[in-house]
C-alpha cells in the first residue's frame, strides 16, 4: 500500500523563502509545489488539489487575505487548510478574519512551522503526522 505524502502548495513572491521551504518540507517527506505568481488561485488549487496551502500575506501581485477569501468562498476548496504567513505580526487578526486557518509570523521558527502544518493536516485529513525535530 502506497503512503500518501501530504501535498503542500506554497505561494510566495520571495524566491529565497520558497527555496528554503522546499528543502525543509521535502526533508519531511511532504510533496511540495512552489508558486511565485498565479493568475487564478481557484483554478490552481482545483488542478493541484493540495492538502494545505501556505500563503504569504504580502505578495507583489496580490494580497494573501484576498486570495484566502477566494479559496474559502469556493465550496469545493473551502475545507483545504490555508495558513497565511507574514512579517507583519499586526496583520494576524486580519488574516484570520479572511478565513485563514492559522497565521505564522516571519521570520518563523522552523519547528513551530512544521508543528503548525502537521496540526492542520491532521485535523483536515485525519492523518497522524508528528513533528519531533
Amino acid at each position: 500500500m502506497k503512503v500518501h505524502n501530504p501535498h503542500i502548495l506554497v505561494i510566495d513572491d520571495n524566491h529565497e523563502i520558497l527555496q528554503t521551504l522546499e528543502i525543509i518540507l521535502k526533508r519531511r517527506h511532504y510533496e511540495v509545489t512552489l508558486i511565485e505568481r498565479c493568475e487564478n488561485i481557484t483554478n490552481l488549487v482545483q488542478n493541484l488539489q493540495p492538502d494545505l496551502v501556505l500563503l504569504d500575506k504580502s505578495l507583489g501581485w496580490a494580497d494573501g487575505t484576498t486570495l484566502c477569501q477566494t479559496l474559502k468562498a469556493d465550496p469545493m476548496l473551502s475545507d483545504i487548510p490555508v495558513i497565511i504567513f507574514s512579517a507583519y505580526y499586526k496583520k494576524r487578526e486580519e488574516c484570520l478574519a479572511s478565513g485563514a486557518d492559522d497565521f505564522i509570523e516571519k521570520p518563523f521558527n522552523m519547528q513551530s512551522l512544521l508543528s503548525t502544518l502537521a496540526h492542520h493536516l491532521n485535523r483536515s485529513k485525519g492523518q497522524q503526522i508528528t513533528e519531533t525535530g
